[in-house]
């Protein structure tokens, strides 16, 4: 089984780090429940399977033509997300009487690091910054891209239908704005009475929206603004496996998953310490079918 970051949580001894990651993962459902699997050394490489060989019908005595399945080598590097705080030694010792100046400051790091994080895991794009990560928009391949009309289009039960039908194996959730959810109750409501139900995810603890008994994910991290057609105001869902096997997950290098706190120690010339906060982390596709998108949702 994968490790969730929430249980990695558990495990930590270290209160402030987690502190950290709890704070974060009440803030997204998305990173409570992505699995990750630890990696050592600095890249993750597995094997993908490319293209299958059939068989052929065949006459008496016919010769039986040879096949064999290829596969792909992957790899995924793990990507270093880090930020230092600096507190000077007077101001921590002597203004530190109604808030504890360090506590303070460093879960302010750890807030701004972990909205960078969770941005990345969505928007993440290594072919314009190649320091970060894929998120998941640049993960979901050409032929997992559904397009909801030539220039947008408002979302249909249809076009859902689709979306989770493209994820081979069935999806574990669907992401998407705000926005789109209440367009999508507002569909539900208008057949009579019918409104979205819940359901609790196992290892998760609350209750999630759902659509026809596929979680939703509420995200928006997720881009309004995206380009279809004649439309510049458009967004996109997401329907998502996720798993260490077959589907989509993410990555850790080190001791534990989730943001690190390090105390660096004195600044040479200053009185003051400094703080570093970190994390190597990455993503991986096992299956290229584990993701699927709908772009040009206009229901944002």
């Amino acid at each position: 089984m994968p490790l969730l970051v929430e249980e990695a949580a558990k495990l930590s001894v270290d209160q402030l780090e987690r502190g950290i990651i709890e704070e974060i993962i009440v803030q997204d459902d998305l990173f409570a429940l992505f699995p990750f699997v630890h990696v050592n050394g600095k890249a993750y490489d597995y094997i993908r399977e490319a293209t299958l060989s059939e068989g052929s019908f065949l006459d008496p005595y016919e010769d039986i033509t040879e096949g064999a399945a290829t596969f792909e080598e992957v790899q995924a590097k793990l990507r270093i997300l880090a930020g230092h705080v600096d507190l000077d030694n007077f101001l921590v010792e002597t203004q530190s009487d109604t808030q504890d100046q360090l506590a303070v400051q460093l879960a302010a790091k750890a807030k701004a690091l972990g909205m960078q994080f969770r941005r990345t895991l969505v928007n993440g794009d290594s072919t314009k910054n190649r320091k970060e990560f894929d998120g998941v928009k640049m993960l979901v391949p050409a032929k997992q891209t559904l397009i909801a009309g030539a220039d947008g289009a408002a979302v249909s039960f249809t076009m859902l239908d689709e979306l989770r039908d493209a994820v081979i194996g069935g999806a574990d959730v669907l992401m998407m704005r705000k926005g789109t959810w209440r367009a999508i109750k507002a569909l539900l409501r208008a057949m009579g009475g019918n409104d979205a139900g819940t359901i609790i995810v196992k290892d998760f603890g609350k209750p999630l929206p759902a659509f026809d008994g596929t979680p939703v994910i509420i995200n928006d991290y997720i881009t309004a603004d995206e380009v279809q057609g004649a439309s510049t105001a458009s967004t996109s869902i997401y329907a998502l496996r996720l798993n260490e096997v077959d589907g989509v997950h993410g990555l850790y290098g080190g001791a534990t998953a989730g943001l690190r706190v390090e105390e660096i120690g004195k600044l040479e010339g200053k009185d003051a310490q400094r703080w570093r906060l970190k994390w190597y982390c990455g993503t991986a596709l096992k299956r290229t079918t584990s993701v699927a998108r709908l772009k040009g949702v206009t229901n944002i």
